[in-house]
């Protein structure tokens, strides 16, 4: 702890020159720079209760937070921090001005000391991996509950030096509770300190926002297969894989980016008419191979009407898309190679045999036919997609019982 305390102090110059760039770079300006160093803070809208603070590193950490926030907001006084510029669109985007937000200053006590006084929260729940010693300290000294929420921590925490490991022990002896996503990150907890007596393992928050899936016109008269979410080269790619099975079945394909649709269609452009495209008001016909839907928002009842799924961004390095969708719709998905945007997504759908995870494009034609005839696989793959992310609709009900709120 000692060592930590030093370096901070002798780092603070560079700390300081690194957060002036963010702040130069950065769309908030000088509201980042005055809020990381503790200089000026913002005043809250609303000074009705001690607010609940949540500290969330960024928009990954706020999306997670989601559930409990929106549970929350009717009786409380939401404050989120963040260490990114890039949380604080989205927090408005989400909420409004019904959660205060404020960058989190760095872990210098003196800027701590400054925050916790100015708000007096009554709480402090920090998103799944941040363990900052000096925050944890001050917050400890002035009475406000710590909790560790959707935490979870990796093998690389302990390959860090012994100094910065005893530094995390230290701040972990004033955790209240700790409620992990797996046992396996509890265990990990453990390791690094935490007691049986703080560990609660309850799984992932953010799946506790369950998708809508309220029943969907039917978009299409005829059978067809969903390419979404694509981007450069996977319709290509997907395209010739589906017409060399020569099925009966319509592909339809969703862009990502529908301002690509011009240059999707020039190398579609084979396909002559067998290609229609929505934006020209085309509507698939009986000998259409393959509907290009460049519209914005008309997943839903495509997701709910198609025989399978195969989810774009997974067979280029895009990091995948949202595969929990078409998994509330019941549907057999198949992912390509990269889904490290949604890893915890891919994971549970694994567990649960929910979901096919491909490698390379040249599997996919081969996964098409097999699943398109063998309607008890397709099925079943659908069906365990679902359950999965059934099993984790009693979590928000959980987390709110361990933490004694409402």
């Amino acid at each position: 702890m000692l060592i930590y305390q030093i370096l901070i102090r002798l780092l603070s110059p560079l700390i300081w020159l690194v957060i002036i760039i963010e702040a130069i770079k950065g769309k908030d300006g000088w509201h980042f720079f005055f809020q990381k160093t503790g200089l000026k803070l913002p005043n809250l809208h609303t000074t009705q209760s001690r607010p609940i603070w949540i500290h969330c590193a960024s928009v990954g950490e706020v999306k997670a937070a989601e559930p409990l926030v929106r549970a929350l907001l009717a009786n409380h006084t939401i404050l989120i921090t963040t260490n990114t510029a890039t949380s604080k669109p989205l927090i408005h985007e989400l909420y409004g001005s019904e959660v205060e937000h404020c960058y989190l200053p760095f872990d210098w006590p003196y800027a701590l000391r400054r925050f916790v006084r100015k708000y007096n929260p009554k709480k402090l729940w920090i998103m799944e991996t941040e363990i900052w010693p000096n925050l944890f300290r001050v917050a400890n000294k002035a009475d406000i509950e710590i909790c560790i929420l959707n935490g979870r921590l990796t093998a690389k925490t302990f390959k860090t030096p012994s100094w910065l490991q005893a530094a995390y022990r230290n701040s972990l002896r004033r955790v209240d509770k700790i409620i992990a996503r797996s046992n396996t990150d509890a265990e990990n907890f453990k390791k690094l300190g935490a007691t049986d007596n703080q560990l609660t393992v309850l799984g992932n928050i953010k799946y506790a926002a369950q998708p809508e899936t309220k029943p969907q016109v039917r978009p299409i008269n005829r059978e067809f297969i969903l390419a979404a979410s694509t981007h450069q080269d996977e319709e290509l790619q997907i395209t010739q894989a589906w017409l060399e099975l020569k099925r009966p079945e319509l592909l339809v394909i969703v862009p990502r980016h529908p301002k690509r649709s011009t240059n999707i269609q020039k190398q579609l452009g084979f396909l002559g008419d067998l290609l229609q495209t929505a934006t020209k008001g085309q509507i698939p016909s009986g000998d259409t191979l393959v509907f290009l839907d460049d519209r914005i928002g008309k997943l839903m009842p495509l997701y709910a009407h198609a025989k399978l799924v195969i989810m774009g961004g997974s067979f280029v390095p895009k990091g995948g898309h949202n595969i929990l969708e078409p998994a509330a719709f019941k549907k057999a998905i198949i992912s390509g190679p990269d889904s490290r945007d949604f890893a915890d997504e891919m994971q549970l759908l694994k567990a649960q045999n929910g979901i096919i995870q491909l490698e390379k494009y040249s599997e996919l034609q081969n996964t098409i036919q097999e699943l398109l005839e063998n309607s008890k696989k397709t099925e079943t793959l659908g069906k365990n997609a679902l359950n999965a992310l059934q099993k984790q609709r009693n979590t928000l009900k959980d987390y709110l019982s361990v933490l004694q709120i409402s």
